[in-house]
Parts: structure tokens; sequence; C-alpha cells
């Protein structure tokens, strides 16, 4: 579960501040190995956007709840923040990630992003230096986040990107981590939604280089 990230200023220009609460329950299952890890729990995630006159930023929260007694088990979150350079939306971006200790590493990352347009259809693109706490060596992150209605705003398709580089548990080498999560919602009125997402992972949930696909349905209030 994450996030709404960048919104399309060209497309969406009367907006300059969001924020809202999703609940998901992950109903996927996963492999470490030859492991099988049911994901049966709900996950809710806090997102917040705000456009200024310098940038915007962009904060989110996960918390997973996957606990005998339903309790919060593990928490995430990302705060980044932009700078705008030019007018054809050229931006430098700082960001700073952390969570729960054990299984978040904690990074700082530093770069520049731009919006592509394909037709009617913008990528936000981020190319950052990241920072991962303990790393014996430098390390990289590509983003594409994406925020698109349709069907007379009836839905929206967002979600994001990330592939980054980081050290490998054993200490030798570097692991590819990819993490992708496209959502779809059907938009009931301004302020509920419902839908879903589907977290595509590799070496992040688990650490066997497989690609996991794990998917989820949720609601969404905007407030």
């Amino acid at each position: 579960m994450r996030y709404l990230l960048w919104i399309n200023l060209l497309l969406l220009p009367f907006i300059t501040f969001s924020q809202n609460l999703q609940l998901h329950y992950d109903f996927g299952k996963a492999y470490n190995g030859d492991t099988k890890i049911d994901r049966k729990y709900f996950t809710s995630t806090l997102e917040f956007f705000k456009i200024d006159s310098l940038g915007s930023t962009f904060l989110f929260v996960d918390v997973d709840y996957d606990k005998g007694n339903g309790g919060a088990s593990l928490a995430y979150f990302e705060i980044a923040r932009k700078f705008t350079l030019h007018k054809s939306g050229l931006s430098a971006q700082i960001e700073f990630n952390d969570g729960t200790p054990g299984y978040i590493i904690q990074a700082w990352l530093a770069g520049l992003s731009y919006p592509i347009k394909i037709g009617n259809f913008t990528l936000h693109t981020s190319l950052l230096y990241r920072a991962n706490q303990g790393a014996n060596s430098p390390d990289g992150q590509l983003t594409f986040a994406w925020y698109q209605p349709f069907l007379k705003n009836k839905f929206l398709f967002t979600g994001f990107f990330d592939l980054w580089s980081q050290d490998k548990s054993s200490g030798s080498g570097k692991d590819v981590v990819l993490l992708a999560e496209p959502q779809i919602w059907y938009i009931l009125c301004d302020h509920f939604s419902f839908g879903g997402e589907c977290e595509i992972s590799r070496n992040f949930f688990t650490f066997d280089d497989d690609v996991e696909i794990m998917p989820t349905i949720g609601i969404k209030w905007n407030f």
C-alpha cells in the first residue's frame, strides 16, 4: 500500500491539498523459498499531499495489522519534498523512508523529478541517489508514479513503480528490489471510493529473488 504520490498539475490544476485514509484487506500469499506466507490481514494507509509556491510535499504511513490479536505489527512511512526548478515540471526531490527496525531499511534519497507526458497520461519520474542505513556503498532508485482518472472521473488508476539497489543480507553484493502498487478505485462520491491494489514485489517482502503478486481489496475516505 502506498501512494498517490505526485498529482498531475496539468491534469488537475485545481487541487492544491488532499489527504485520504485507506483500509485494505490483503488476501494474497507469498513464498520465501519453499515457505508459504499467507498475508490475510488488514493494512491502513494515511496519505497527505500539498502543493505550495515552492513545490509540493507528500507523506504516507502504512500500518500492518497481522498480530494474533489483530494489533499493529509493522509500520512504514515516507516523506518527500519537491522544489520546482522549471515551469516544465523539473524538480529537485529529497525524501526520507523509515519504519519498524529489522524489517524496513532506513534511507535518505535525493535527486531530480520530471513528468513525462504520454498522450493524456503522465508518468512522474524520479531518479534518486539512495543512502541506505549501514550500506557498504551508494545505491540508486528509479521511481514512476501516476494518477489518471477515466470514464468521466468515475474511476481512478493510480500507483507507483520503484526499482532500487541495496546490500544483500549476506553482506556481499547487491540486491535489486522491485516494488509496484497499481491501484484502481471506483469513486462513489467526493469523499468515498472502493477498489484495491495489486502489490508486486521482488526482494522486498521476501528475499529469494522471486516476484510476488499480492492483491488487496480496499476502501478510501478523502477528507
